[in-house]
């Protein structure tokens, strides 16, 4: 999708949006009699439409909070709406709430929030939203300006994935509740989260192919490197209707993505260009609610991740938000299957697993999960399965460039800890090897460096005893997980 940023921030897509299509190309790679497709994010209908609302001026409270002015945005018919805010002044601790008048979902944005959010709400069921400034004693010219919308069409009956990605005829998928995994802005991908803080998606669902042509998604031009990906991650996701319309996900399960700071790689699939098998990532940051005030990791929990590969034939498991036309109520809700691991492959420095699990369009970016420790070992990306034969694949942890932006996700010179990583041996304090316990991060930990720790109770009787600073060396200790008790 295009970006439209007008003079205060605000962030939408154009009214003219990118045709996303939903065919497929086949890749043959020279390692390998297979053939790959990736598709372009199959996304489910909408457009921007202009809106105009302005609250006035208001100020002047003494004591309490005062609602100072409420009105209902509608755009009658859509089947979910967002809204984005031209300007606003929300002063010290005035704030604006946001309701939708169909399912009753809440969103509470103050000025912190708001900018968290980029000028921008989380999106409502229906086509009618209350909005009401409420007005704090000593703030004065409180106001917010509304310019636009963004609004979900309704589709007749879902389309299948594009790609074949079904493995052996049978569609297996089943209903997940899975509240690790998440969509990414109502459709078109899944997105997931991690120990250190990061969520991770295919990078093709950040920087779309910037192709108009119905008959190829994958071809003749490549990504052009400008970031396609904005708006929020959503978890806890409900069942689509009967038709197999998304239905959104309640605010306080919405999170915003920080687009500065999204690394990615995707390189395009068209014919004699390059292609992203075995290099096809995304990793970013969210925000807090705004709601709520929560990081998804602490509301939602997180996987783990290792380098490691499974056994063939050992069983996998991949979990996302793919569409589904055999049962409309799970189109773009969360669904997951296991089968077979079958494999890992390179080419130079790109790595890629091999799997026959079931998935379709919109799986792009789940997690491949190694079902015996509940590791996960790569993102998922490409279609492959067949009846019979083929496998769909998913970029590997060893790819180096995917690697490295996971280490250093928190930034300078971090070091993990995680006492309950399934792998403890030969640990070395990367994200897929974590020390067991801070004493080693400490020795290990360059000057100015970060000890990343996940979540849990790290006692004296573990060895968790230390003296820090005695050596002249700086460093920062984070918890981006969950609370971590140390020493008792």
């Amino acid at each position: 999708m295009d970006q439209n940023r007008d003079s205060y921030g605000a962030v939408w897509e154009e009214m003219t949006m990118k045709t996303i299509p939903h065919t497929t190309c086949s890749l043959l790679l020279l390692l390998s009699l297979s053939s790959f497709a990736v598709a372009a994010p199959p996304m489910p209908p909408r457009h921007h439409e202009p809106y105009d609302l302005h609250t006035g001026l208001h100020g002047g409270v003494i004591a309490g909070q005062r609602s100072a002015f409420r009105d209902v945005v509608t755009s009658p018919g859509a089947a979910w709406m967002r809204i984005f805010l031209v300007d606003h002044n929300l002063g010290a601790e005035s704030y604006v709430t946001f309701t939708s008048l169909q399912d009753g979902g809440v969103q509470r944005l103050d000025a912190r929030s708001m900018k968290h959010w980029n000028n921008a709400t989380a999106a409502f069921n229906g086509d009618a939203v209350e909005v009401e400034l409420h007005v704090a004693p000593g703030d004065e010219g409180v106001f917010f300006e509304i310019g636009a919308l963004t609004v979900g069409e309704w589709i007749d009956q879902p389309e299948d994935g594009g790609v074949a990605s079904i493995c052996d005829a049978t569609d297996d998928r089943v209903d997940s509740s899975d509240p690790r995994v998440g969509r990414l802005y109502i459709g078109g991908c899944t997105a997931w989260l991690t120990s250190n803080g990061a969520v991770l998606t295919a990078g093709h669902c950040v920087d779309f192919e910037p192709d108009d042509t119905p008959t190829c998604s994958c071809c003749p031009l490549l990504p052009d490197g400008v970031l396609d990906l904005n708006g929020f991650v959503e978890f806890n996701i409900p069942l689509s209707t009967g038709l197999g319309n998304p239905v959104v996900a309640n605010p306080n399960d919405q999170y915003p993505i920080d687009q500065t700071s999204v690394v990615w790689r995707f390189d395009g699939c068209g014919t004699g260009q390059p292609f992203g098998l075995g290099k096809d990532y995304a990793v970013f940051a969210v925000n807090p609610n705004g709601a709520t005030d929560a990081r998804a990791h602490v509301a939602q929990g997180f996987f783990r991740m290792t380098r490691e590969a499974p056994a063939i034939d050992a069983t996998v498991r991949v979990t996302g938000c793919g569409v589904d036309s055999n049962t409309p109520t799970r189109n773009f809700a969360l669904q997951t299957d296991t089968g077979t691991f079958e494999g890992e492959s390179s080419s130079a420095a790109d790595f890629w697993h091999a799997h026959r699990v079931d998935t379709q369009g919109a799986n792009s970016g789940s997690p491949i999960i190694w079902e015996a420790n509940g590791l996960t070992i790569g993102i998922h990306t490409n279609a492959g399965c067949g009846n019979p034969g083929g496998a769909n694949s998913g970029t590997s942890f060893e790819h180096t460039a995917l690697e490295t932006a996971l280490e250093t996700f928190p930034g300078f010179g971090a070091v993990y800890v995680d006492r309950g990583h399934p792998l403890p041996v030969d640990d070395n304090g990367t994200i897929f090897r974590p020390y067991n316990t801070i004493p080693e991060a400490i020795a290990d930990v360059p000057n100015g460096g970060i000890i990343s720790i996940v979540e849990g109770t790290y006692s004296a009787s573990e060895g968790n005893t230390f003296l820090v600073g005695d050596d002249g060396r700086a460093m920062w200790i984070s918890a981006p997980v969950g609370s971590v008790l140390i020493g008792n």
